[in-house]
């Protein structure tokens, strides 16, 4: 019993301890801490990770007027499950803007050229020039066209001198156009 009694004491001193073991204590040649809001201000708003430019969702949606696509030669032939890697295209496209998401709002009502760089093209739409095919030959204006991408954008209590929102499409998506009446 008392064997039993002693075990209990130490280990529950060797309990009460193991926080001081797992916190190490300060270096003496550490400046002490300050207080959080001195902290703050003291931390240079260059290195703040609300600065820094992040990718916002852009997506615009109307009727295609030209483009100048051309598909990119692929640089590997496969992806890494051996399967044939997705056509990419570039070029311009011009596209009567009618409707877009939050990011995109000062197109709506323009017509916009967007520049394309090794993007997705998905076609909704049937053979139109009868060659058995649906491909950028069919691809005409008057079809219905939306481009989803990217827009950067920094926060809008950060600096703005110097910076430029750079907008990148990845993907296009063309479908027939839209029936009368």
């Amino acid at each position: 019993m008392i064997v039993r009694k002693i075990l209990l004491t130490a280990c529950a001193a060797a309990l009460m301890t193991t926080p001081a073991w797992a916190n190490p204590g300060r270096d003496p040649a550490d400046p002490p801490r300050s207080t959080g809001q001195q902290q703050q201000h003291a931390r240079s708003p260059s290195r703040s990770h609300r600065c820094t430019p992040r990718g916002i969702a852009y997506v615009a949606a109307g009727t295609l007027r030209s483009h100048t696509l051309v598909l990119d030669v692929p640089t590997v032939a496969t992806t890494s499950a051996d399967r044939p890697a997705k056509p990419t295209y570039s070029g311009d496209v011009t596209i009567d803007v009618t409707r877009t998401n939050r990011s995109a709002r000062a197109d709506k009502g323009t017509t916009k050229t967007y520049t394309l760089d090794h993007a997705r093209l998905l076609l909704g739409l049937s053979d139109q020039n009868g060659d058995g095919n649906v491909d950028l030959l069919d691809v005409l204006p008057g079809s219905r066209a939306k481009v989803i991408g990217k827009v950067t954008k920094l926060n809008r209590h950060c600096d703005q001198t110097g910076f430029t929102p750079v907008l990148t499409i990845k993907k296009l998506i063309v479908n027939a156009p839209q029936a009368a009446g």
